[in-house]
């Protein structure tokens, strides 16, 4: 297979998955321990992004006339964008809502229900739009409540995930805007980093918080 002329995405991608598998693997022998949900469903999270991400390098790197190979990627990878924004409303829900209240219950199945559908519709339709339209709110609703502890309660490990989410909303607006800088650094890798510095605040704050 020829390789594409998009070396720095493939690389961005690489670093995010390597990153994201790391966050998670933390994150899952922390849950061992701490039997905190929310480290549970973060550790998902960094998966999800990491397996996402690797789909997405070797996306990037296959000649564009291998199509229905590109296709099934394409797929894969929206599919871990919706998963990734499912475990993150997940982990928000244990962070905030008890697990002596119905509601919490409610919401969990709820979740399920919007990635068990989202996941079907991406296989008919795998328009980035309807993998975004989970993501974006799932990601501003949770930057809301993070702000919210962190506000009322000076949760700063709330703070952390709430900027983590902002800058990782902001480096979203390049992969719909198309912002480049350079032939070789364009809107999908700027995207990325700021994806992998959102990460990295994210994964400090999720270190710490806990179960409501």
């Amino acid at each position: 297979m020829k390789l594409t002329n998009e070396p720095t995405t493939i690389i961005t991608d690489l670093f995010i998955a390597i990153f994201g598998f790391y966050f998670a693997h933390f994150l899952q022998t922390l849950y061992y321990n701490s039997q905190m949900e929310v480290h549970k469903y973060f550790s998902l999270y960094f998966l999800s992004i990491a397996i996402g991400a690797s789909f997405g390098s070797v996306y990037h790197a296959v000649e564009t006339k291998f199509y229905n190979f590109r296709s099934g990627l394409w797929k894969m990878i929206m599919i871990c964008m919706v998963l990734s924004s499912v475990t993150l409303l997940l982990a928000i829900i244990f962070f905030s809502i008890s697990s002596n209240d119905n509601s919490q219950k409610f919401l969990q199945i709820l979740s399920y229900s919007v990635l068990f559908f989202s996941t079907i519709k991406i296989f008919y339709n795998d328009d980035i739009k309807n993998a975004a339209i989970i993501y974006c709110p799932i990601s501003i609703i949770s930057a809301v409540v993070m702000f919210l502890s962190w506000y009322h309660n000076s949760n700063m490990d709330a703070k952390q995930i709430f900027v983590g989410l902002i800058i990782s909303l902001f480096g979203t607006s390049f992969v719909f805007t198309r912002i480049s800088l350079h032939k070789h650094f364009n809107h999908n890798d700027l995207f990325h980093v700021f994806q992998i510095i959102g990460m990295y605040f994210i994964f400090v704050g999720s270190i710490k918080i806990l179960d409501f």
